[in-house]
């Protein structure tokens, strides 16, 4: 990192600085410079309707994330043990180094004098994963009433408190759950995730279920689950994305003292979805936050993910979108020989892309950088005199024409690349 311009990585981004104002800075005192990031693409892909993978392509899709560096994987938590518990075994042969997460079991408290959820402890633990995430749940009803019903708060610490100890028994690594944790009185939450930390969690897992948070809010609740749980016991958050705004709520998690991210590719998950990897990725490691994760890979993967789910994309999708990395004609280009993050703020090779500048209707029809008097398409004009091309200005016109006919039955893109310009020039002049 420049010392003396974080907010401006050469070749590779350029970032807002008041990010590192000191009143910025101070708003985020809490924050760690290195996060993780837990995928849940498999287990929330099974959630979303209609785009359950088959045998061979989750198998892949493991291996592909084993090599792109994130720091754990959550198995498909919606097939059968048996199912789940050969996915694991097929991801020990094929070497896959990422350590493997059970999500669950489902634990609902109180569970004094039953000892069910044992068994459904020993199964998951069984699956031979790395890592299991019990799930606290117990009904809405009781997190409105913050307990004021049958079911106290006392009787869920102590639920937490003797099933955790004995997950830890087993020696796995313990990260649990509480359903509808941020719509749960902040202290209450608090109370239950202070528990999992002193019976022995490795870490503790805050949802956001049903993507409700704003980050102002998030910042809030995860700063007092940090001072509840102390400095040793990691904070993994989960933000869904039913209201668009899951990122943002991540980082301002991550300002606050999470240090795992719950993500999946393209943001896959049920409703409106989870943190995009490659949206939160660049943009972490854009704001000083280290990840671990190979960017130059984003793309790539982005594009297999979108083959194996059999998903199209808005081309405005951002990393993954056929339009992200592109601009008509000169676009943003002051400062572009700085490189094209001056153009985009990133540069699109950082995720694996190259920039192009291309050319549609708005060069063609002069409403990039034309003269007001005459409607003249200056850009492509400029572009004609880089290249050395001579033209008269019918010959020019005439290119014109051809261009413009090219975009308009260009059906897959409406637009021109700047080698598909240069052949029609080309093709007049000759």
């Amino acid at each position: 990192m420049n010392d003396n311009k974080p907010w401006f990585q050469p070749q590779k981004w350029i970032v807002n600085q008041a990010y590192w104002s000191v009143d910025a800075k101070a708003e985020r005192s809490g924050s760690s410079n290195r996060i993780r990031f837990i995928d849940c693409t498999l287990s929330e892909g099974d959630d979303c309707v209609g785009h359950q993978l088959n045998w061979n392509s989750r198998l892949e899709f493991c291996e592909r994330l084993d090599d792109i560096g994130l720091g754990e994987i959550t198995m498909p938590s919606h097939v059968t043990f048996s199912e789940e518990r050969d996915l694991i075994k097929a991801c020990r042969r094929l070497g896959i180094k990422t350590p493997l997460v059970a999500k669950g079991p489902g634990i609902m408290p109180p569970i004094a004098g039953n000892t069910s959820w044992k068994k459904k402890v020993d199964d998951h633990v069984k699956l031979g994963c790395d890592v299991i995430s019990p799930i606290f749940k117990w009904p809405l009803a009781d997190t409105l009433s913050d307990f004021a019903g049958d079911l106290s708060k006392q009787q869920v610490v102590d639920s937490i408190h003797e099933s955790v100890v004995y997950m830890k028994s087993h020696g796995i690594r313990v990260v649990p759950w509480i359903v509808d944790a941020m719509r749960t009185a902040t202290a209450t939450a608090c109370l239950f995730f202070q528990s999992m930390a002193e019976a022995g969690a490795d870490g503790v897992y805050v949802v956001d279920s049903r993507g409700n948070s704003v980050p102002t809010a998030t910042r809030s609740f995860i700063r007092a689950v940090r001072n509840a749980v102390g400095p040793k016991c990691d904070v993994y958050v989960q933000h869904h994305n039913d209201l668009g705004v899951a990122t943002a709520n991540a980082l301002a998690a991550v300002e606050t003292g999470a240090t795992w991210i719950d993500c999946s590719v393209l943001g896959i998950g049920d409703r409106g979805g989870c943190v995009a990897l490659e949206e939160a990725a660049p943009l972490f490691e854009m704001y000083g936050i280290q990840t671990g994760v190979k960017l130059e890979k984003l793309y790539e993967l982005c594009l297999f993910v979108q083959k194996i789910y059999n998903i199209q994309l808005p081309p405005w999708k951002p990393v993954a979108g056929e339009n992200w990395n592109k601009e008509e004609g000169a676009g943003h280009f002051e400062g572009s020989d700085m490189g094209a993050e001056a153009t985009m703020g990133i540069n699109p090779c950082v995720v694996g892309r190259e920039f192009e500048a291309v050319i549609g209707s708005k060069i063609l029809f002069g409403r990039e950088r034309s003269s007001a008097q005459t409607d003249d398409p200056i850009y492509l004009r400029e572009l004609v005199a880089e290249w050395g091309l001579k033209t008269s200005e019918d010959q020019f016109q005439h290119i014109l024409t051809r261009a413009r006919a090219a975009v308009a039955t260009s059906y897959d893109k409406f637009y021109l690349t700047k080698e598909e310009f240069r052949r029609i020039c080309d093709g007049v002049l000759s």
